[in-house]
This record gives C-alpha cells, sequence and structure tokens, in this order.
C-alpha cells in the first residue's frame, strides 16, 4: 500500500470521529484531541506493527471496537453484511426461489416458491441440490447457499439434481429473478373459531401481510385471535406500531422512545381510527426468543388490556438503533434511544459493557426464570397443571416488580432478579418440562430430519400416501410400524448410543417431531407450523382458552 493511500485512509479514520459528531449532534472541547489519539494509534499500528496490517480490516476492527464498548447492539457492518440485511428487511432479494434446508450435508429443497424461476423450470420439493455451477454442493452451509444461490437479476446459475424417488439426475439452468419474502409464516383458523397468524420478523412488508391475514381469517369467521410471536427478533419499529393499530382505538398510546439528545429520536406513537379488530379476543404467544419489535407489540397490548400475553419471559431488548451508512457501502448500526411500554415500562435487560459483557449479556439470554421460584407459595398463583405443562396467572407481576424502588429491594431478591432480566412478563405463563438427554442428542444431530428424509425417500413409506394433502396428513397419517428400527439406523448413522427406554418413554413426542419434519419437506414451513400448533403445542391449547382481556381506559 502506497504512503499517499496511508494518509488517505488514516484521515478517513479522523473524519469518521467528526462524521460521526455530526451525525448524532454531539460536542465537545476535547473532541479533536482524542480523534487526534485514535488517528496516531491508527498510524503506530500500521508503520510498526510486526506483520504488515490490512487497512480496511484496521479501520473496521477500530469502529467495531468503539460500537462493542457501548451496548450489544450497537454493531458495525461490513457492506457484504450491509447488503445482505438490507435485502431481508426490505422483504425481497434476487435469487433463484426456494426454501432450503441442509440436511447430512446435502442441500435439500424444501419447497420452490409459486412463481418464482425454480418452479418454472421444473425443480421440485425433495429435489437435492448437489452440484452449483459445476462446483459440489456436499458439506455446504447455510451461508454459502445464500452467497451462491443469490445475485443479481437476469444471471443464470447451473444447478445439478438428483431426484431420490426416480435416483435420476437432472440438470437445470435457473435465471434468477426478483424474490419476495413473507413475514407471515402462517395463517390459519384452528377450528371454526380461531384464527392464528404467525409472524417471524417485523420487516418492511410485515403490516401490509399481517393486514391480508387478518382479514382473510376474519371473511372465516375468526372470533379470537392468536398472535404468535415466539422466536421473532424483532425488526422495524414502525411496523410493530402499524401492526398494534390494527387492534387499539384511536388515540391508544401504542410506545414512546426517549434519548439523551431529544428531537428527533423522541417519539410518541398513537393508534389511529379504523383498525381492522379493534373488538374481538385477542392472544399474543412470547418466549425467551421474541424481542424488540415483538416486545413492542405484545407490551401495548398488554398494557392497554388489549390482549392476554401467553407464554414465557420475552428476551427483554428496549434500545432502538439508527442505522448510520458510510461511503463505501459499511455501516454503524447505533443505540440512538430507548422505547418504554404504554405505563412507562422499559423492558431492556441489565447488561455490561465490553465484549465480555456482549457475551454474558447473550448467554444470560438463554437463562429460564421460573415463576414458580419467585414465589414462597407459588400455587397461589396456579392455573394449569397437567402431564405437558404448569402454568401461572402471572399478571400481577409487572405492578410488584416496577415497585421494587427506594430500598424495596431487601427481601425481594428474587423479583429483582426478574426486574433486571427485563423484558415482557406474561399474564400466563407456561413452564414445560425438559425433554431427556436422549431427545435431546436427536434433535441436535439433526436426527429427526434425517428419519424424515429416509421416508421420503422410500417409496414404500405410508407418507407417501399423503404428498398431496396435508389436511389429510395431520389427521391420518399414524406413522411407520418400523419406527423403532429408523431410529435405531439414524443413531448408528449419527454415532449415538440408542436409548431404549428413554425411546419408549418419549416415542411420542419422538414421532411428532419426526411427523412434523415430514410435514416441512412436502408442505413448507406453513405445514410444518399448522402440523405442529393442530396437533401438539401446549402453549397454542392455553391461548384458546384462557379468559380474555377487559379493555382499559385511553392511555395517553
Amino acid at each position: 500500500m502506497s504512503r499517499i493511500l496511508i494518509i488517505v485512509m488514516m484521515l478517513f479514520v479522523l473524519a469518521f470521529g467528526f462524521y460521526l459528531g455530526v451525525r448524532l449532534n454531539g460536542g465537545g472541547e476535547n473532541r479533536f484531541e482524542k480523534q487526534k489519539k485514535i488517528l496516531e494509534a491508527y498510524g503506530l499500528m500500521k508503520q510498526f506493527y510486526v506483520d504488515d496490517v490490512n487497512g480496511d480490516s484496521l479501520a473496521g476492527a477500530g469502529i467495531q471496537g468503539m460500537a462493542e464498548y457501548l451496548d450489544p447492539h450497537t454493531v458495525y457492518l461490513e457492506p457484504e453484511k450491509v447488503s445482505y440485511s438490507q435485502a431481508e428487511f426490505d422483504g425481497n432479494f434476487d435469487g433463484i426461489g426456494i426454501e432450503f434446508d441442509v440436511i447430512n450435508d446435502t442441500l435439500l429443497v424444501v419447497t420452490p416458491l409459486s412463481g418464482g424461476p425454480s418452479a418454472s423450470v421444473g425443480i421440485s420439493s425433495g429435489d437435492r441440490i448437489i452440484a452449483i455451477d459445476s462446483v459440489s454442493a456436499i458439506g455446504i452451509t447455510p451461508q454459502q447457499v445464500l452467497k451462491k444461490l443469490r445475485g443479481t437479476r437476469g444471471t443464470k446459475v447451473h444447478l445439478k439434481v438428483l431426484r431420490p424417488l426416480s435416483g435420476k439426475l437432472l440438470d437445470f439452468l435457473v435465471a434468477r429473478g426478483k424474490i419476495s419474502t413473507s413475514s407471515i409464516d402462517a395463517a390459519f383458523m384452528i377450528g371454526n373459531r380461531v384464527g392464528y397468524i404467525r409472524v417471524s420478523r417485523f420487516i418492511a412488508t410485515t403490516a401490509d401481510e399481517f393486514r391480508s391475514a387478518l382479514l382473510s381469517l376474519k371473511q372465516q369467521g375468526m372470533v379470537r385471535l392468536v398472535i404468535d410471536l415466539r422466536g421473532n427478533p424483532g425488526g422495524f419499529l414502525e411496523q410493530a406500531v402499524e401492526v398494534a393499530d390494527e387492534f387499539l382505538s384511536q388515540g391508544k398510546l401504542i410506545v414512546f422512545t426517549k434519548s439523551r439528545a431529544g428531537g428527533a429520536e423522541e417519539e410518541r406513537y398513537l393508534a389511529k381510527s379504523g383498525g381492522g379488530y379493534e373488538k374481538g379476543d385477542l392472544i399474543v404467544l412470547v418466549d425467551k426468543g421474541s424481542a424488540s419489535a415483538s416486545e413492542i407489540l405484545a407490551g401495548a397490548l398488554q398494557d392497554n388490556k388489549r390482549a392476554v400475553v401467553v407464554g414465557e419471559l420475552s428476551f427483554g431488548k428496549g434500545l432502538v438503533q439508527r442505522q448510520i451508512p458510510f461511503s463505501d457501502g459499511s455501516a454503524l448500526r447505533l443505540t440512538v434511544s430507548r422505547y418504554y411500554t404504554p405505563s412507562g415500562r422499559q423492558i431492556q435487560r441489565v447488561y455490561h459493557k465490553g465484549s465480555a459483557g456482549r457475551e454474558r449479556y447473550y448467554e444470560d439470554a438463554m437463562t429460564n426464570i421460573l415463576p414458580q421460584k419467585l414465589f414462597a407459595h407459588p400455587d397461589s398463583l396456579l392455573y394449569l397443571k397437567n402431564g405437558d405443562v404448569v402454568v401461572y396467572k402471572t399478571s400481577s407481576l409487572p405492578s410488584l416488580v416496577a415497585s421494587l424502588s427506594g430500598g424495596k429491594e431487601k427481601g425481594n431478591g428474587r423479583l429483582a432478579a426478574l426486574r433486571d432480566a427485563g423484558g415482557v412478563i406474561p399474564d400466563y405463563w407456561v413452564t414445560a418440562s425438559s425433554y431427556s438427554d436422549f431427545y435431546q442428542r436427536l434433535f441436535q444431530s439433526g436426527s429427526f430430519d434425517d428419519i424424515a428424509r429416509r421416508l421420503l425417500d422410500d417409496p414404500q413409506s405410508a407418507a407417501q400416501g399423503y404428498r398431496s394433502s396435508l389436511d389429510r396428513f395431520i389427521a391420518e397419517y399414524a406413522g411407520e410400524n418400523r419406527f423403532e428400527s429408523l431410529v435405531i439406523t439414524s443413531c448408528k448413522a449419527k454415532k449415538i448410543a440408542f436409548d431404549r427406554s428413554g425411546f419408549i418413554r418419549e416415542r411420542k413426542e419422538i414421532e411428532r417431531a419426526v411427523k412434523s419434519r415430514i410435514a416441512h419437506q412436502l408442505f413448507g414451513a406453513e405445514g410444518q407450523i399448522r402440523f405442529l400448533v393442530q396437533s401438539a403445542d401446549p402453549v397454542v391449547k392455553i391461548a384458546v382458552t384462557v379468559p380474555a382481556a377487559q379493555p382499559s381506559q385511553v392511555v395517553r
């Protein structure tokens, strides 16, 4: 690298500080001296470090280091990550139009998207893509699949495909096209009265998708709606606000934000008139994977007493980011404000600064706080107990947690821990017994997918008779007489010790898991969700029966 280019890059790093200060209206008398220090450190590393240092990488690492000092959600994004993330949140990208999975190092076509480039050339569900542009796809990772199959619209990709049932090798030339993605994974009726909508994330098209699904369910006679936000990591705040607005009458507060500097980063979002479902029973499902925009929606509907929240304590992300682009295509996703639910709850979990604090933050997110350990007499909160779940009525917990201030924490260590965990506390907190080690080994090794694939590749399997009808599959498919031998075969292939007593004890759960994978491979993600919801999901069963919320007064 020339000295001139090094000087240019050093000036870029210095300019970054000024740029960020101007963009965020920051300031201070010592700003130049502090930025000069960053510039000097960059120059020293470039000039004296024992090995040659890439200037772009060093600049990026410097920005990332500053970001890590702030909070777990402020991040620096390389140009490739910005491009991929933007396509995901825009709701469309250029590609070949398949839903795929990687099972046993093999790229499986779960389903070609209707009307997409792959469907138009004859690629089918269950096909195995074994080569992409003459390069083997065996052992490919999901990230590599995206990199190889996405590309500029109109460009072509050559696929070599194995069709298992016929044993034929086929060649396809697929022209990449515009692919629209959906954030609504499933929308259907449970029986004649209950509608169900699964929202996987909040992207630019979510509110429009949601309104369309809501209208369809209303036309089918829905009188109770279950919104499933489990595992939804969030997305655009404005989209969550639009969805909430469908259920709240004019003037009700949905969410408000506060920032250090005030101005544009502080806003209050109020419901408008004309929502699509302002009356009618409403249940929201959350778990520890429900974060950010999901928590905005759940918190708004809970605080306004418009919906009952069922499930687990949610993730606890109450920070709002703004993505600030750089000229080279990279970006800084910077926390600019905190959001609050209508009652004033700030649901952000406690975190510590630095890379170690960031790592601990995400580790703590996977730790379950069990409601039965919060009180000396948890049975007083017991709502339901059966062989599948224990349910506690915990709608009183938010006010108790909010009361922990001014020295009132003494003797309330468990509630203080719950407060520090942040998140939306469900009205009905559902806990389930954990699966055995044997079940978890089968799950973690991919054995369920492996057994499903073996069955769908076998012309003699009973599953073959249900390829054309999801409804028949859910209602009639009873499984395989040789199921135990299939599990044993998969265990041998995965080098797992077969636990016969564990298999007998959890056979029903193992069969259900395999059937759900068959549903996914035959009918896509919505087929798998419908199977699980209609045949097995204990949280949905509770959501169908719990008492509805009572409307609140307007919160302004």
